[in-house]
């Protein structure tokens, strides 16, 4: 039995240098990608009128998920390093002789990774879609201001049997151009009738009619259609913030948004299988990253002597970088409904985890 004060010295030998070179490389990842988003983006913000604090605006809105995405890589690249360090100055060989085996290691440097995947996990779920929404309606707005068409854009909806299609959305999803509303019969899913207007604005809580609608009802046998104009109110239950939302490239909510599109409470775009994968992902990060790290225990093997004229940590690398891949492929078929959640989650995690166990139960045989 090792001592309790000898596992909290252990847990301080392989945690601290563990976590500050996470945090390390995860900055300077962030920081590039960054930088390579604003080569993209800062002339357009620039063009827009909005300056120095247009530009600190839009890093900082976007920096939480940049650091969500790159922390599972950044675990595996810190705990190379660690990993690597800990073995040319033969610490290693050290702990061996002292009766402390691999396994043994990586469970003192697994708080490291459980502890920055339970963050990662609230960042996405609380901090990320604030962050993304806000950066999303301000570039709209923007936009429109500044008559940038390429920027803006229209979605295709639901709202229970309701479909509703909106051709342009700007000044920050309070304005509606091309406007059709598509009315269906909720036990046969059948058209029941539809709404038109080229414009909606969104004034005192409900839409408005800048112009004449016209609407179309369609008979029970679907052979005739009677067309009327009207001005009155608009049923369209969605909000300028639930509209503008739908035009993400991602799924950026919170689960108290998440549960209102699950439970038909809140308007959607997409499958529900690209929401369940949202909270699945955003639930797995800590398991995530345990197994990056896991994925370079193989490190620990190379001798001291041989330094870093040794492959091992190339394929440490390469193997990360396939397992990221991977996954991204396998979530690619989860959110197309191709995969059920779980499995589509899960999988690359699965895949990865028994490739990290079985290097290192062939490094323990040679």
């Amino acid at each position: 039995m090792i001592p309790y004060l000898s596992h909290a010295t252990l847990l301080k030998v392989f945690l601290r240098p563990l976590l500050s070179k996470i945090i390390i490389c995860c900055s300077v990842l962030s920081a590039l990608l960054e930088v390579l988003a604003l080569l993209d983006e800062a002339s357009v913000i620039l063009g827009r009128h909005q300056g120095v604090s247009g530009i600190l605006k839009f890093i900082l809105l976007h920096l939480p998920t940049l650091v969500v995405e790159i922390m599972p890589l950044s675990v595996m690249i810190g705990g190379l390093f660690t990993l690597l360090q800990m073995t040319l100055s033969s610490e290693m060989a050290v702990l061996r002789a002292a009766g402390l085996s691999t396994l043994n290691m990586y469970r003192y440097l697994l708080p490291g990774p459980i502890i920055l995947g339970t963050i990662c996990t609230i960042i996405q779920f609380w901090v990320v879609p604030p962050c993304e929404q806000e950066l999303n309606r301000w570039w709209n707005e923007s936009a429109t201001q500044a008559h940038d068409g390429d920027d803006i854009h229209g979605a295709w909806f639901r709202y229970g049997d309701t479909l509703a299609r909106v051709d342009a959305i700007t000044h920050g999803g309070r304005n509606l151009s091309g406007v059709a509303i598509y009315f269906r019969d909720s036990a046969t899913g059948l058209l029941t009738s539809s709404q038109t207007t080229d414009n909606l604005s969104y004034e005192n809580n409900h839409w408005v009619h800048t112009a004449e609608a016209q609407h179309i009802d369609v008979n029970l046998e679907q052979t005739k259609a009677r067309i009327v104009t009207s001005k009155d109110a608009v049923p369209l239950k969605a909000t300028p913030t639930e509209i503008i939302n739908m035009t993400l490239s991602g799924v950026y909510y919170t689960p108290h948004q998440l549960y209102k599109i699950l439970t038909g409470k809140a308007p959607s775009n997409l499958p529900d299988s690209n929401y369940f994968m949202a909270i699945c992902a955003a639930l797995i990060l800590p398991i995530q990253m345990a197994v990056m790290l896991l994925i370079t225990l193989p490190i620990t093997y190379i001798p001291p002597r041989a330094g870093l004229r040794n492959p091992l940590p190339v394929y440490v690398m390469a193997a990360g970088l396939g397992v990221v891949m991977l996954q991204g492929m396998i979530s690619a078929l989860g959110n197309a409904g191709s995969l059920p959640v779980l499995l589509a989650v899960s999988s690359g995690q699965i895949i990865a985890a028994l490739l990290g166990l079985a290097w290192v139960l062939r490094m323990e045989e040679k």
